[in-house]
């Protein structure tokens, strides 16, 4: 009796999204963003994770924009200065 030949494996749906903005101090350091992409099979299980640089997929206003949030999020975390 042979072994249970293995079922294949589809996509079917996305789960969870992961973006990951980083500014860096040193200002010679370019800022980095970057997704995490879960791609679920029909069951819900994980198919595969799918990782990346952001930044090729942003237009020009959106890295603007991102700057600009990144920016004001540095202006809030100087509040947690004494």
């Amino acid at each position: 009796m042979p072994f249970i030949p293995e079922q294949p494996k589809t996509p079917a749906s996305i789960g969870d999204i992961s973006i990951a903005l980083t500014d860096y101090v040193d200002e010679e350091t370019q800022s980095t963003a970057s997704y995490e992409v879960q791609v679920l099979q029909a069951d819900g299980s994980l198919f595969r994770l799918a990782v990346g640089d952001l930044a090729p997929h942003l237009t020009p206003q959106q890295v603007t924009a991102l700057q600009d949030f990144m920016a004001a999020m540095r202006i809030l975390a100087q509040g947690l200065l004494p």
